[in-house]
């Protein structure tokens, strides 16, 4: 699988390190997995490795629906970041944030180019 799941327990936080071209199919695993599995406050999407060239806005609509559904049946609110660096990887993301706004989500949900302001953003006010 092109996508290594870290979790850090003290800091209530997940990370979702995605390389290569991952599969729908992969990406819905891992977020059914993330809420099936009693999650994490904080979430982090690394997306700086990854080939998105296939995804399409019907595609990151249907992640993000499922990502609403998901967290509001089976989580408490919390904070989703996505790092995305490069300018396809950010125009999707930006995307992923107006379909997060639409379906009224009960977790924030933020894009940023870097890493380091993504995780200042989740941790803010969230520190064990």
């Amino acid at each position: 699988m092109a996508i290594e799941i870290i979790r850090d327990e003290d800091k209530d936080l997940t990370m979702h390190v995605v390389a290569d071209m991952v599969s729908e199919k992969e990406m819905y695993e891992v977020l059914e997995n993330f809420y099936s599995r009693g999650p994490t406050t904080l979430l982090l999407w690394d997306m700086s490795q990854a080939q998105v060239s296939h995804v399409t806005a019907s595609i990151l609509e249907a992640f993000v629906r499922r990502a609403v559904y998901l967290c509001s049946h089976q989580c408490k609110a919390g904070r989703t970041a996505v790092f995305a660096p490069h300018d396809l990887q950010f125009g999707l993301g930006r995307m992923s944030e107006i379909f997060h706004d639409v379906k009224s989500a009960s977790f924030e949900f933020r894009v940023f180019r870097s890493r380091q302001h993504a995780l200042e953003w989740l941790m803010a006010d969230y520190s064990s």
